[in-house]
């Protein structure tokens, strides 16, 4: 089962990307609301070695960027031959671009050239503890993804999944009922989710006028999410529970970076959240995450 890698990454050190995003942003989307979207704590660098680790079956992994070669990392090795770096407009109409909205990206990724019809998708930001085999992701006919229902209270994002919900389930699922002021809405665990591309590609196909109704440059309500994949696969009976313990820690501040759990998980997502000095924490966990993750990987400029 050949299976391949995706991740998106965004390094807003960029002078390059954040001008354009200064350029394209509306008046209400201040950048020191979003600033922790675009933050690099240099993770996907531990990422990658824990994929080199924990996942040596993984055929090729893509590494998803835009707008500049300044987005590259120095320290990436692009001579090996399992890592491709990709740019959005090799895979998203260009009238969509550029795009500072995850959900548009996380929508196309099916349409990248070469991607194997098995692939796992994660932001940078997620990190394999233990060795894991395909397996664990997929079934014979379908995914492996714990989905079950969490409570949300209304925002932006309560309102993307409650459309993603809309628009696989309908108008008239459940969880689209408020109670005491909330939603009870299907999500998956903050873990790597599995695809398979030909599913995706026909969602894409099916939804297309609804899918490019919700684009937009940056994050508003009308917007899907890749949660329309893993529920057409649950529709399809095509979807069975994961073996992954999978476990979320925010960096709010120091004492989080200090305290971090690794143990008794596979997978780990650490989310920033960090209100306080940038660079200190990003040293901090720079060192907590080289004693984890120690020496570079075939995917590092040796």
């Amino acid at each position: 089962m050949q299976t391949d890698y995706v991740i998106p990454f965004v390094d807003s050190s960029d002078r390059e990307w954040v001008g354009t995003y200064r350029k394209y942003a509306p008046t209400d989307c201040s950048w020191s609301s979003n600033a922790t979207r675009f933050r690099d704590w240099d993770l996907l660098r531990y990422q990658l070695r824990s994929i080199s680790r924990h996942l040596p079956w993984i055929h090729r992994i893509y590494i998803v960027l835009s707008v500049s070669e300044g987005q590259v990392p120095r320290w990436l090795n692009r001579d090996n031959d399992r890592v491709r770096v990709v740019w959005d407009w090799e895979f998203i109409p260009r009238e969509y671009l550029p795009t500072f909205n995850s959900n548009v990206i996380d929508l196309f990724i099916p349409r990248i050239e070469g991607l194997s019809e098995y692939y796992l998708y994660a932001c940078d930001d997620y990190l394999i503890l233990r060795d894991l085999q395909p397996g664990d992701f997929f079934s014979d006919n379908g995914i492996r993804v714990r989905m079950r229902d969490s409570v949300f209270s209304p925002s932006v994002y309560t309102d993307t999944i409650k459309n993603s919900v809309r628009l696989i389930r309908g108008k008239d699922s459940p969880s689209l009922t408020p109670q005491d002021g909330k939603y009870r809405l299907p999500y998956c665990d903050h873990a790597i989710i599995p695809h398979l591309k030909s599913e995706n590609l026909r969602v894409l196909e099916e939804y297309r006028e609804d899918i490019r109704a919700s684009l937009s440059r940056f994050r508003e309500p009308k917007n899907l999410t890749w949660l329309i994949y893993p529920l057409h696969m649950a529709r399809e009976g095509r979807h069975g529970g994961s073996p992954l313990r999978s476990r979320y820690h925010a960096l709010y501040n120091e004492e989080c970076i200090r305290n971090i759990n690794f143990g008794g998980c596979d997978v780990i997502t650490l989310n920033d959240e960090y209100g306080g000095n940038f660079y200190y924490g990003k040293a901090m966990l720079g060192k907590t995450l080289e004693s984890i993750l120690p020496g570079k990987s075939e995917f590092e400029i040796q």
